[in-house]
């Protein structure tokens, strides 16, 4: 009979099998949710492809909509959060927008999987997470967009639209990268800030500066007709 081991080395040994069903619980749902569809997937399914048991699920999770959230609003968050910082350090137009972009298509590159899952359950992310999983980062980038503007890095342009063109492109072109196996998110961040910073600086053209209104960042080219 072997001697018992210490209750600190115990306590250690469950917290790393609790970690690691954890973990065998989020990658079996991952794949399922890729493969399957959020909607045709089922406990029992998720269950199959760990290998554990369906009481273990239920010790972690109380149903597939609470799992499918936790794998996305981890990531999603890290994003953001990156984004975030990115933007708020910014000191030019082009900082701002293309620093965003590179995060974003690199994650993307780095972790085409995560993508592939939002992609494959795009309605379901729209629908039950409106209020977080998409709600948080365009909170934060309209957030980010009226600092912007404050700080004289774009033109005082309707914040709602201009994070919309921001968001769409981003994802869009997020989709390609994901879906044609692209490799480099700084072609793809420079096309992506190009169109973007390009277009911005057309706003005005009907005037100089001073027509323009507030909120014009130095250095902003502005074409006259």
């Amino acid at each position: 009979m072997g001697t018992p081991l210490p209750a600190a080395l115990r306590d250690n040994k469950r917290e790393n099998n609790k970690q690691a069903n954890r973990s065998t619980l989020i990658a079996a749902a991952r794949s399922c949710f890729i493969s399957m569809g959020f909607d045709a997937v089922t406990v029992r399914d998720i269950v199959r492809e760990s290998g554990l048991s369906q009481g273990t699920f239920y010790n972690y999770f109380p149903d597939k909509e609470t799992l499918f959230r936790e794998i996305l609003e981890e990531r999603i968050s890290e994003i953001t959060e990156r984004m975030h910082q990115l933007r708020e350090s910014a000191t030019t137009l082009e900082q701002f927008v293309f620093g965003a972009f590179r995060t974003l298509f690199a994650k993307i590159v780095e972790e085409p999987c995560f993508f592939e899952l939002i992609l494959r359950n795009e309605h379901t992310v729209r629908g039950l997470f409106k209020e977080t999983v998409v709600g948080i980062p365009l909170s934060t980038l309209k957030d980010d967009l009226r600092n912007a503007m404050m700080r004289g890095l774009f033109p005082e342009l309707d914040v709602d639209l201009l994070a919309a063109a921001l968001y769409g492109i981003g994802f869009e072109i997020g989709r390609v990268i994901c879906e044609q196996g692209r490799s480099d998110p700084d072609q793809a961040a420079q096309f992506a800030t190009r169109l973007l910073t390009e277009g911005i600086q057309t706003f005005g053209l009907s005037g100089v500066r001073s027509r323009m209104g507030p909120g014009i960042a130095p250095g902003m080219t502005v074409v006259q007709t």
